[in-house]
This record gives structure tokens, sequence and C-alpha cells, in this order.
């Protein structure tokens, strides 16, 4: 299990109480959370491009990467126990 917690200015705390208490909530329920794959990404009008998506580099290499390590987490625990 892993999230992306993308918020802007209006959020004066980055999201970080929205980010903690979901850790909290799926840890209560035993989730699997993959910590690195879990970032909270500060998110600017500016870093969204004309087509809606994000152009900013910075930003799409720290998505890139939390969806590589949950992508390798996922692809070791199945080599692991393929029943899990």
């Amino acid at each position: 299990m892993a999230w992306i917690n993308a918020s802007g200015g209006a959020a004066p705390t980055g999201g970080a109480d929205a980010h903690d208490s979901l850790r909290k909530v799926l840890g209560y329920v035993h989730a699997d959370i993959v910590d690195v794959a879990c970032k909270r990404v500060p998110l600017t009008r500016d870093a969204i491009g004309p087509e809606g998506t994000i152009a900013d580099p910075q930003i799409r290499e720290q998505i890139t990467a939390a969806l590589t390590a949950l992508t390798q987490h996922v692809a070791h625990r199945d080599t692991e126990d393929p029943h899990a």
C-alpha cells in the first residue's frame, strides 16, 4: 500500500495531517505500507502544464520514484509468497 499526497499552498501543513492520519488508519488494519513509496509532494499551480498534467520534472521524478519503489516491493513480495 502506498499513496501520494499532493497539496498546494492552501494547505499550510502540506497535507501532513492527512498523510499521518491515513498511515495510522491503515496501520490499524495491518496494511502492508511501503514507506518509501508514500510521498508528500508540494504542488503549486505553476507545476501543472496547460494539458492538466504535472509539468515540473522534479515532481515527476518524485512520483516516478514512489511508483518504482511500490512496483519493486510488489514484485519482490510476489517472489517470496505468490499467495500474498
